[in-house]
């Protein structure tokens, strides 16, 4: 290297130029308790499944706060279910921050959607289904990210170069579907796990009310279970993730009037089976200031809709059935804004058609400084033998978490 380059390099590495590394995260234990015994000769008898889990995370900027690396890991291991036992790569990735837009490229969690009890419209991130089943944590997502806020509205371009495939609970597992789903062998229509899938969505604040329109284009994050039936066997033993092309195209509204929170998420998806939509409606209302404190308590109340083909016999290439397709949602959260940041949310799922009612409860306090306790329950209660959460009937379950930050 000549004097002049070693110069430059010097310079773009001064103190100034690279910012001090962040290092935070968290560590848990996790112990889930079920009411009833399994109710497959495969399941693990035990009535409690402990657990571990870290997730620490890395960042480092540089260039005066225009360039940052991210890099988010995370593993769990589980006493009870082989596949719960798993490790993922979250977030790896370069931000650059533009003049009027920014990019990122690798791997990062990206979600949309408004409503409470269902994440209709959040397609980007595969869901990690054996962490939990209310798609909340996601798997980390190969991506190019560009995000132009402009004056008439925000645009947001993603090209995702990789699919990722839906966890599942193994055969041993608990909270799993009647049959197991035979992960190892996934059926891809021929498709390639580096298919180029696209997806958009603009989004703008209008007065009180942020609407987003997205499209996506590429392989459904939601695979139909197609059963597996055995040679010669007339009775299916296995589901096999069967993936398709799809395109998506959706709609966020939320709106802030006084008190209450107004939630829309909408969309139509062709690819599997007849085109079909869905919808998630509701309310939040938010009373502040309740008992003369500084706690809030918010009442929910949401409707579920979803119009995919539900007729029998269903044709294999039919979209995967869903709980979710005429259902309502009752729920409230309690925030006591305490020192310990003490919250809880309690929901209440009840199908319209069936009667089937899924029962949540998730809670969180801070101990101290670094030391916080979780409270996770989901109760499954008149299942049908018809619905797809039959085979969870007997997966009552409280959940402890304690998580050591750092």
């Amino acid at each position: 290297m000549n004097i002049k380059a070693t110069i430059i390099a010097a310079s773009f590495l001064t103190v100034s130029n690279i910012q001090a590394a962040e290092w935070s995260g968290f560590a848990a234990l996790d112990l889930r308790l079920f009411a009833e015994p399994a109710a497959f000769s495969e399941q693990n008898t035990s009535f409690a499944d402990p657990s571990v889990l870290v997730q620490p995370e890395f960042r480092q900027g540089w260039n005066n706060g225009a360039d940052r690396f991210t890099a988010i890991p995370f593993g769990r291991y589980d006493s009870l279910d082989s596949n719960r036992s798993h490790w993922d790569i979250r977030e790896f990735n370069w931000l650059h921050k533009g003049d009027g837009w920014n990019l990122q490229a690798g791997v990062g969690r990206l979600f949309w959607g408004v409503t409470e009890s269902r994440h209709l419209i959040d397609i980007v991130n595969q869901a990690d289904f054996v962490e939990n089943i209310n798609s909340e944590e996601k798997l980390g997502q190969p991506m190019l990210n560009l995000n132009i806020p402009t004056s008439y509205g925000n645009f947001n371009l993603l090209y995702l170069p990789y699919f990722r495939e839906r966890t599942f609970p193994a055969a041993n597992g608990r909270v799993r579907f009647e049959l197991p789903v035979d992960t190892d062998n996934p059926n891809l229509n021929g498709i390639s796990h580096f298919h180029p899938d696209w997806a958009m969505r603009w989004s703008r604040t209008f007065g009180d009310w942020d609407v987003g329109i997205a499209h996506f284009s590429g392989v459904g994050r939601e695979p139909r279970l197609a059963p597996y039936f055995p040679d010669g066997s007339p009775f299916p033993t296995a589901l096999i993730p069967t993936y398709d092309l799809i395109n998506q195209t959706s709609l966020d509204v939320q709106g802030a009037l006084g008190n209450w929170l107004l939630k829309l998420e909408a969309m139509t998806r062709s690819g599997q089976g007849s085109r079909f939509a869905a919808v998630v409606a509701g309310a939040e209302y938010t009373q502040y200031g309740i008992f003369e404190s500084s706690a809030e308590l918010g009442l929910l109340m949401e409707y579920q809709y979803d119009g995919r083909d539900t007729s029998t016999p269903r044709q294999a290439s039919d979209a995967p059935p869903t709980p979710a397709d005429n259902d309502v949602f009752l729920g409230t959260r309690l925030s006591l804004n305490d020192e310990q940041n003490t919250q809880l949310l309690l929901g209440v799922t009840v199908d319209l058609n069936t009667q089937a009612t899924v029962v949540s409860l998730e809670g969180s306090r801070r101990l101290d400084d670094v030391w916080r306790i979780e409270l996770e329950s989901r109760l499954f209660k008149n299942i049908p033998s018809t619905d797809i959460l039959t085979g969870m009937s007997q997966d009552d379950y409280v959940q402890i978490r304690l998580a050591r930050f750092f």
